[in-house]
C-alpha cells in the first residue's frame, strides 16, 4: 500500500465503477478519516463527530431513490418508453446489419468474379521505334537527293536527311496510331499510302536509268507495306483497348459496388453499437435505482458508521505516530 494515499480502500474499491452506495461509504470513510488526521486529535470530539454524523445522514438521503416504477412515475414510465424504442431501433439496425453483411459478401463475390485485366495494353515503344527507323531509312535517301543535295558537305546532307526523315517518320507512326481512336481508321492508312506514292513521284523525277527506277518503286513498296503494317497492329491494339475498357469498367463498377457495401456495413454497425449503448444505459439506470432503494434508516446508519469507522481509524493513527508506530507499506 502507498504511505502517501490514506484511502485504505484506493485499492480494494474501484470508484467509477462502484455502486452509488458503496462509493458514499467509502468516500464518507475517508472524509473522516482524513478529517482525524488534519485535525491531529488523540480522542473523539464530540463536535467533529456530530458535524461529520450530520454529513453523513444528508449524503445518505441524497443517495437515496426511489424504486422505478413506471406506472407511478412519469419520468420512469418516459424511461421506459425510451428503453422500448432503443429496443425496437435495435433489432432494427441488427437486420439492416445482417442484410448489408450479406450485400458485402455478394459484392465480394462479383470482384472475385470479375475480369482481371491488368494494365492497359500499348504498343511497345521498341516496336514504335523501329517502325520510325524503317521510315527514315526509306525517306531519307529521297530528302538527300531531292533536297539537300545541293549542299557542299556531302555528310551534312545525309545528317540533316536522317534528322527530317525521322521527323516524317515519327509524324506518320503517330499519326497512324493516334487515328485508331476515331471513327474514320482509314484516313491515317490512306494518308501514309499517299505519302509513299508522292515521295515515288519525287524519286521518279529524278530516277535515271532502270535501276534507279527500281530502287525508286522498292522504296516506295517498303514505305507502304510498313504503313500497312502499322496499321494493322494499331487496329489490333484499338480492339484490345476497346475489350480493356469493357472489362475494366466492370471491375471499376463492381469494386465500388463492394466499397459502398462495406460503408453502408460500417454505418448499420455502428447504428447497433449506438442502440446498443443506449439500452445498456437505461438498464444500468434501472439497476441503479433499484440499488439505491434500500430504506432510508438503514442507509443513514450505513453513512454514520462509515463516517465513524474513518474517523476511528484517524485517531488511532494520530495515537500510533505519538508512539513511533508507522504505518505498514505493504
Amino acid at each position: 500500500m502507498n504511505p502517501s494515499n490514506n484511502d485504505p480502500l484506493s485499492e480494494v474499491v474501484n470508484q467509477e465503477q462502484a455502486g452509488a452506495v458503496l462509493a458514499m461509504q467509502s468516500g464518507l470513510y475517508r472524509l473522516a478519516y482524513n478529517h482525524a488526521l488534519a485535525s491531529g486529535t488523540t480522542v473523539e470530539r464530540p463536535e467533529d463527530l456530530s458535524a461529520l454524523e450530520d454529513h453523513a445522514r444528508a449524503m445518505a438521503r441524497e443517495t437515496f431513490r426511489e424504486k422505478f416504477d413506471p406506472e407511478q412515475h412519469a419520468h420512469d414510465a418516459m424511461h421506459q418508453a425510451e428503453y422500448e424504442r432503443s429496443v425496437a431501433q435495435r433489432a432494427d439496425a441488427e437486420r439492416g446489419e445482417q442484410q448489408a453483411a450479406a450485400n458485402v459478401r455478394d459484392a465480394e463475390q462479383a470482384v472475385a468474379s470479375a475480369p482481371k485485366e491488368g494494365p492497359k495494353p500499348k504498343l511497345d515503344n521498341w516496336r514504335l521505334g523501329a517502325f520510325i527507323v524503317v521510315f527514315s531509312i526509306t525517306v531519307a535517301p529521297t530528302l538527300h537527293d531531292s533536297v539537300f543535295h545541293t549542299l557542299p558537305d556531302d555528310l551534312l546532307a545525309w545528317f540533316l536527311s536522317l534528322i527530317c526523315s525521322g521527323f516524317v517518320g515519327a509524324m506518320l507512326s503517330w499519326g497512324i496510331l493516334g487515328g485508331r481512336l476515331t471513327k474514320l481508321t482509314w484516313i491515317s492508312a490512306a494518308a501514309g499510302v499517299a505519302l509513299g506514292i508522292g515521295l515515288l513521284a519525287i524519286r521518279l523525277s529524278s530516277a535515271e536509268g532502270a535501276s534507279e527506277v527500281m530502287f525508286a518503286i522498292g522504296l516506295t513498296i517498303v514505305e507502304v507495306a510498313a504503313v500497312l503494317l502499322l496499321e494493322f497492329l494499331a487496329r489490333d491494339l484499338s480492339v484490345k483497348e476497346a475489350e480493356w475498357n469493357v472489362n475494366h469498367a466492370k471491375e471499376s463498377e463492381a469494386l465500388a459496388r463492394r466499397d459502398a457495401c462495406q460503408q453502408d456495413l460500417a454505418r448499420w454497425q455502428s447504428r447497433v453499437r449506438e442502440k446498443h449503448q443506449a439500452v445498456i444505459e437505461k438498464i444500468a439506470l434501472v439497476e441503479d435505482r433499484f440499488n439505491r432503494n434500500i430504506h432510508i434508516e438503514e442507509l443513514e446508519q450505513a453513512a454514520v458508521k462509515a463516517v465513524r469507522d474513518g474517523y476511528h481509524r484517524g485517531i488511532a493513527e494520530n495515537i500510533g505516530r505519538i508512539h513511533g508506530v508507522t504505518r505498514r507499506t505493504q
